[in-house]
């Protein structure tokens, strides 16, 4: 196990979680059940910490994280052919109608 990101809001911490699992990484969220004690403690002492499981994914995990989460360059927004509906970047489907976008949208 590995450490590979750390992030102090959890909601960033766990897309980044899940942008490792759609790649085929492994991961855990470390101390997540602990924030609540932060100022206890000091919130400085209480970090939410991604982990991988795997050593030999951390090569692999270090440059997803580097370019789907921390330098996340924004997608053109697109037309759904089916419905004529724009749709932002980050949609993989037309929120109207759900039809994917054409092969020269992606």
């Amino acid at each position: 196990m590995k450490h590979i990101y750390t992030h102090d809001n959890i909601v960033v911490l766990h897309s980044a979680k899940n942008i490792l699992a759609l790649n085929g990484i492994e991961s855990f969220v470390k101390n997540e059940h602990t924030t609540p004690i932060g100022s206890v403690h000091g919130i400085n002492n209480t970090f939410l910490e991604l982990w991988i499981l795997n050593d030999e994914d951390h090569e692999k995990a270090a440059a997803i994280i580097e370019n789907e989460v921390e330098n996340q360059s924004p997608k053109d927004s697109w037309i759904c052919s089916a419905c004529n509906e724009e749709n932002d970047g980050s949609f993989e489907v037309c929120w109207k109608c759900q039809s994917a976008p054409s092969a020269n949208q992606v």
